[in-house]
């Protein structure tokens, strides 16, 4: 998955050959993931707020007549555990998403922004009873934020992102539903 992502970020940084540098950013994001649902055939296990970590690379498609949009490769980690209290039982996901982003035009150091995202979602579960597993699935996201650019070489960003992934088979399980809600902060370098 790794190399997927990784190539992702190529193929997006080739695609945008004529954009200019400037264009260009990179973040790095980790907060809480609460609310997370683990739903097996129709039951919903109870899930801790855990954390989550993600990385990103992004370029303006001011070039390509599409004004305050932009394309990025995205990636995201976030873990949780069983409420149930079971030693080592948790929920793991890592997604692969290019995403398209509107950035809304505020004339001023403050920004909003809001997207969507399509790519690879990877859950692992373990329900800490000897049963694990891991498999990857198409899902999607829906993500927006606030940032403030507090130079002209980096802002701070706080968003929100809701994933999905379904039909997933994993640790014995079959037909699993992964939903979560992640609250992140993070700084954005404009190159």
């Amino acid at each position: 998955m790794k190399n997927l992502l990784v190539a992702s970020a190529v193929a997006l940084l080739l695609g945008t050959s004529g954009a200019a540098l400037a264009d260009t950013y990179v973040s790095v994001l980790g907060g809480r993931t609460f609310a997370p649902g683990l739903n097996v055939n129709g039951t919903k296990f109870g899930m801790d707020t855990g954390f989550n970590v993600g990385a990103r690379i992004g370029t303006s498609l001011d070039k390509w007549n599409l004004p305050n949009f932009s394309l990025e490769a995205d990636g995201l980690f976030n873990q949780s555990t069983y409420k149930n209290g079971v030693n080592d039982a948790r929920l793991q996901s890592s997604s692969y998403m290019a995403n398209v982003i509107y950035h809304v035009p505020t004339d001023s150091p403050f920004g909003i922004y809001g997207g969507a995202g399509l790519g690879a979602v990877n859950t692992n579960i373990d329900n800490g009873l000897g049963s694990h597993g891991g498999s990857t699935v198409l899902g999607w996201q829906a993500l927006g934020g606030v940032e403030y650019r507090a130079s002209e070489w980096a802002s701070l960003f706080a968003e929100y992102r809701y994933q999905n992934a379904h039909n997933v088979n994993a640790g014995g399980f079959t037909g699993v539903g992964n939903t979560s809600n992640n609250l992140s902060f993070g700084v954005k370098w404009h190159l």
